[in-house]
């Protein structure tokens, strides 16, 4: 049953790590392409490899 937990732990942190880099980069690119849509594919594309890089480096 531990073994379980542990898995079913890991399993969510995975699944909110990866949510919450998905949930953030739709964000910043809607608000990237209502601003500033001459810029918003390559900020969008920055803004997602930093939060990803990020999330890996802190996970």
């Amino acid at each position: 049953m531990n073994f379980f937990k542990r898995w079913l732990r890991w399993q969510l942190k995975v699944f909110g790590s990866v949510a919450m880099v998905v949930v953030l980069t739709i964000g910043f690119g809607a608000l990237a392409g209502t601003y500033w849509p001459d810029y918003a594919w390559g900020t969008t594309a920055l803004f997602a490899a930093v939060v990803f890089g990020l999330t890996c480096w802190l996970g």
